[in-house]
Parts: structure tokens; sequence; C-alpha cells
């Protein structure tokens, strides 16, 4: 289970756009805008009313009826479905330049609590430039190639919400996979329990694609898949290295690095919980040692292990160590951290000190990481913000076992090689992620 909390005066993430040079960034449904929906629902339907092997139709048929390409129970399950779903969302931009498919986390609580996302269970919606019902393309499409099951349209049939709480579980158990080969037959039972769980045209391979809802379930695969990577960050398994994936006249190698591809993911807002020391930032006040809450209510009784990922690190000016506590009574440069369960590990920085450089020479570019679809020819900057792990099994067990359904209060504290204590914001990060599985 990932909980993520905001832990910087920083907000762009929270809002994310379309960033320049052809990278764009995957919302959750449950995250877009009126406007970002009303964008979609043109786009669906602009590309639903093409007949030709730019539409709608065409696109959806790749999957199974009336081509057959995908390959379920294969290890290039995973791997195949990312341009696919990367192709559909290109034959939506082509209807509206720059839009970003959005993802249905099925694990999430709103899920476990509506089901499907509205946008796509409501048969009509009021367009804003007539004042006036329109069909919601979200909702169903036509099947027009013809078939022995004379089926012409899609259909859903989803089952009771309990069906939904296995989800989350079962993907907690893929998470735990350090191997592509094994952690691809493992994402894939969950993706199958959303298809047989929706019913009706979903719950058969050889019409799921033409349901609209399809997109948005395979996006969060992918996203899935993506966030795999990050962790384990494994190279291509020689099982399915140099293997064409088929019809995108593309082999494995050339999209197994999601980065180069053009889009990134946005975490979900609805699991963007408080954090204090945001809230003291935005007031300008000093910050306190405490630096974001978690829910321990959401950390699984049997994670196996645990790890705090500090996103988008600064590069700092002063050397020092970070000090992480859970739950301690207002620690600080005194506090043990020998014997102590709250002490939960340290990081160390080294500081750049000063520029050194001409002006502008220590001040990152706005773009995101890899924010092209060509190889760069400069390194990146050496004050790019990184991503920082600290490995904190054992003070997590502690803190679970002390309060079960409790909160985690993340606190750091900053000494330099002194022994001085240092102000919080010598340390600046976006955000804080939780990682227990």
């Amino acid at each position: 289970m990932i909980q993520t909390a905001i832990t910087s005066p920083r907000k762009s993430f929270l809002n994310p756009t379309p960033a320049t040079r052809n990278v764009i960034v995957r919302k959750s449904v449950y995250d877009l805008s009126d406007q970002e929906v009303l964008a979609l629902r043109k786009a669906y339907a602009a590309l639903q009313a093409i007949t030709d092997n730019r539409g709608y139709q065409y696109v959806a048929s790749v999957h199974g009826l009336n081509q057959y390409f995908c390959p379920h129970g294969s290890p290039l399950f995973l791997i195949w479905h990312r341009p696919y779903v990367l192709m559909f969302e290109q034959a939506l931009q082509a209807m509206s330049p720059g839009l970003a498919l959005p993802y249905w986390d099925w694990t999430s609580d709103r899920t476990q609590k509506e089901g499907l996302p509205s946008i796509f269970t409501q048969p009509t919606y009021v367009d804003p430039a007539t004042g006036k019902a329109a069909p919601n393309p979200l909702y169903k499409a036509a099947i027009t190639y013809p078939n022995r099951d004379r089926i012409t349209g899609t259909s859903r049939h989803p089952g009771p919400l309990s069906g939904l709480k296995v989800l989350p579980g079962m993907v907690q158990t893929a998470n735990r996979a350090t191997a592509y080969d094994r952690f691809c037959p493992l994402a894939e039972q969950p993706h199958n329990q959303v298809h047989g769980w929706t019913g009706g045209t979903m719950g058969n391979i050889s019409y799921a694609a033409f349901d609209p809802v399809f997109w948005v379930h395979h996006c969060f695969v992918e996203k899935l898949f993506c966030d795999w990577q990050d962790r384990i960050g494994q190279a291509i398994p020689p099982s399915i290295a140099g293997q064409v994936l088929a019809p995108f006249t593309k082999k494995t190698d050339d999209v197994w690095n999601y980065k180069t591809l053009g889009y990134r993911y946005a975490p979900e807002g609805a699991r963007v919980g408080t954090s204090s020391r945001f809230k003291l930032l935005a007031a300008e006040k000093p910050a306190t040692a405490s630096a974001a809450t978690f829910s321990l209510a959401k950390v699984p009784a049997n994670f196996a292990q645990a790890d705090l990922h500090f996103i988008k690190t600064a590069a700092t000016t002063l050397s020092f160590e970070v000090r992480v506590f859970f739950n301690e009574t207002k620690p600080g440069v005194s506090t043990p951290t020998a014997g102590n369960p709250h002490y939960a590990g340290s990081l160390y920085t080294f500081g750049h000190g000063n520029c050194t450089g001409d002006k502008g020479h220590c001040m990152p570019p706005d773009a995101p990481a890899d924010a092209t679809n060509f190889a760069p020819v400069r390194p990146e900057h050496h004050l790019t913000p990184k991503l920082w792990t600290l490995r904190v099994t054992p003070a997590l067990q502690a803190a679970k076992t002390a309060s079960p359904d409790g909160q985690l209060d993340v606190q750091l504290v900053l000494v330099d090689h002194q022994g001085k204590q240092l102000p919080q914001d010598s340390l600046d990060f976006e955000m804080l992620t939780l990682d227990a599985n």
C-alpha cells in the first residue's frame, strides 16, 4: 500500500499541466476538472465518429475482434499494452492536441465505495455549449464489426462492490515481485478481476476494448507497471527482449523505458494526505520537526518491507544528517537514536555550497526530467532534484504494533556535522511516499 503526503510549498504536482517538449501528464479520472472531462468526452466522440483506420473502431479492433493481437496470459501482457494504450491516447490527441488519457485507480477508497467512475456511468451529459443533453461517449460505444454473438454495442453488468475488496491486496502481492517475469502475471490477476467484475462486453476479450472504460482501466495497469519499474529499475529481461510487438512495428526494447515515450503519471489527489509541514510553510511560519502524517490503518498488517521515498529532493547547500523519527515526543538533536524504536534511520546530504559559476549556473531547468522524445546531448543539470529512499521496516513495524489504526507522524531532525540542529527549510522535497508491501 502506497501513501503520499504533501511536504513542500511547491504545488506544480498538485495540478499537472501538459509539459513542453512532448511530455503529457496522465491524471486520475477523479482529479479531472469539468473542462478536462468535457475535453475527454469531445475527443472520444470525435474519434468514435471516424469510420476509417484512424477511428475508434479500428483501434479497439486491434485488441480482440477482429484483429486479435492481444497476448493475454503471456510475458508480453504488460509490455504489449504499453504501446496499445499510447496508440489510443495519440488517437485522442489527434482529436484534441495535448489531451492526456486519465487513469482509473480501482484500488482507491473511492472506487471501493462507488464502483465505476461516474463520468463513465451517465448515459447523457449537459453540453455547456448548447445547454442541452447529449449522449455520453464515455458510457458506451458501438461495435460495427460482424460477429457470431450479434453484438452491436458495449454493455456492462458490474458485480457487487464487495468484489472490489480483493484488488488492493492483489496489487500489493504483485508489487513484492522483483522480477518482471513474476510481476507481469501477478499484475494481470487484478486486471482480470476488474474486467470480470465490470461484466458485459468488458468481460470478454473479443469485445472489451470497445468499451470506453477499457482505456482508463488499462491506463492504470500501465501506471502500476511504470511505478514498479521506477522502484525496481530492472533492465529488460531476456524472456521478452527483442520481440516484436505486433502490430506496432516496435520491439519490446523500444518501449521498455516508458520515459522515452512522452508521458508521466501524476499521483492521485484523493490519496494526497494532510501535511502539517505544508500548512506551516503556507502560513509562512517556521516548520516543526513534523514532515508528514500517514494512516497506519492503511499499512498492511503483514507487510514485509517499507520504504520512505523523498520525491524530488532539492540539492542542499550544506552537508548534514537527516534523522527520521516515527511518532517521537518532541524529537530534537539530543533525542537518542540507538535502541530507540521511534528512530527510523538517517540520510546524509553532501552540500554543493554557494554557486561558483555564472548567473543561472545553479538553477535547475523547470522542464521535467527526460521531457523530450529526443535523445539528450548534454548530461542532466548537476542540481536536478533527486529521489531519496530510506528503508524504514523495523520502525514502521514497531509503530504499527503500537497503534494498528492510528496515525504515523513522520518527523525530521536536521543535524550538521558539529551537532547543531538546522532549520527544517534546509531540506526541500516535493512530497513523501510511504511504500509498505
